[in-house]
């Protein structure tokens, strides 16, 4: 993946406003998933940085909040994109981050699961069928273990309950993680959701970690439907998806 440096210096090449180019910055932040959201001040000393003119801040502070493509972002002062129209900064700008993408369905999770939500899910959701889709089932289980401790993690953390999860303010490992949570009376979970974390886990833990066993397609194959429904319960209880 190009870095900021190497992206701008094709942005340089479009004819664009400077509210295009902070537009396109914000993009480029959130696929290299530097930044989320970015003040008026800090896009404008990027841009500067990079060679482009200094924008005025005030007017490009305006200038974003008048913008289809962006909405306010969570800290005050702050703007992030819309999801509404990630599709269309997408097809304008993807090609410009020399990464070559491969084409995916969604063979293991439905790739609407988490658009729009968080780019660090949508990049696992990618990788886990991606990797699926080309043979690669070692890689595919191993990204569908780590969404699930992901997706743990962001159940407390959107709780403000993560202290609860944290040794020395470091998260425990994904065995604990799982027992803590399947034992959590005060969250709503499927009744299957504690018994396919524990599949997973141990699918994910011998992609990762076995010597000789390669992972095979009916491995994840047979896990499927129960894995969909698991992510569903804990993209809810995190509040990510309604």
């Amino acid at each position: 993946m190009k870095n900021r440096s190497e992206f701008c210096a094709d942005l340089a090449d479009l004819t664009l406003t400077h509210i295009d180019r902070a537009v396109a910055v914000l993009w480029y932040y959130r696929q290299s998933q530097e930044f989320e959201e970015r003040a008026a001040s800090d896009l404008a000393a990027d841009l500067h940085e990079e060679g482009f003119p200094k924008p005025n801040v005030t007017r490009l502070r305006e200038d974003l909040r008048k913008s289809r493509y962006v909405v306010k972002g969570k800290r005050t002062g702050t703007f992030q994109l819309d999801v509404r129209h990630l599709v269309a900064l997408d097809e304008q700008y993807q090609d410009m981050l020399g990464l070559r993408r491969i084409t995916v369905t969604g063979a293991v999770l439905p790739v609407e699961s988490v658009a729009g939500t968080r780019a660090y899910l949508e990049q696992m959701v990618y990788q886990i069928n991606g990797a699926y889709e080309s043979g690669l089932y070692d890689a595919s289980a191993v990204m569908c273990r780590r969404l699930m401790e992901s997706l743990i993690i962001e159940v407390y953390i959107s709780k403000k309950r993560q202290h609860e999860i944290q040794n020395n303010g470091v998260f425990v490992f994904l065995d604990s993680l799982v027992k803590y949570i399947s034992n959590d009376k005060s969250l709503t979970l499927g009744r299957n959701t504690p018994k396919t974390m524990a599949e997973v886990k141990s699918v994910g833990d011998t992609a990762a970690h076995d010597r000789v066993y390669i992972t095979r397609r009916e491995d994840i194959d047979d896990l499927k439907v129960r894995y969909r429904r698991m992510i569903s319960d804990l993209l809810t209880a995190s509040g990510i998806r309604k």
